[in-house]
């Protein structure tokens, strides 16, 4: 049971980690890139996305996909388009363009956004299983 209490404190260790990741250098990023005017947009959006994203999940994964299914599936969606906005940001260059970049990373965020939501469920079904006080 030790295994399992240590599988969850990495797991949201990992989840606050990747998010503060690439939280404290985008504005650098940003404005070395000549969008200085535009970080407050890549900002916002993570908070306009997760007023509706986390509830949205929550129902598919409450109807029609398991909590560690949907959890997994929002990991690596969210994943593979903040990689495809970082390959996008190197190949570009100095010439990154913000439409593109700010698709990518909208899209990245809106599925990064439920998994901080699904995490604590699995883990809180994890414990349940296990034994566990909740």
């Amino acid at each position: 049971m030790k295994n399992l209490k240590f599988r969850l404190i990495v797991m949201n260790f990992l989840e606050y980690a990747v998010w503060g990741a690439y939280l404290i250098c985008m504005g650098r990023y940003l404005a070395e890139h000549g969008m200085g005017t535009h970080i407050g947009i890549f900002y916002s959006i993570q908070g306009i996305v997760s007023i509706f994203m986390p509830a949205l999940m929550g129902i598919v994964a409450d109807r029609w996909i398991p909590a560690q299914k949907c959890l997994s599936l929002c990991h690596c969606m969210a994943g593979l388009l903040m990689a495809g906005a970082g390959i996008y940001g190197l190949s570009a260059g100095d010439a990154v363009q913000f439409g593109p970049l700010f698709t990518l990373y909208a899209f990245s965020v809106a599925f990064y956004m439920p998994t901080i939501a699904l995490s604590n469920s699995v883990a809180f079904n994890a414990l349940v299983k296990g034994g566990f006080d909740t």
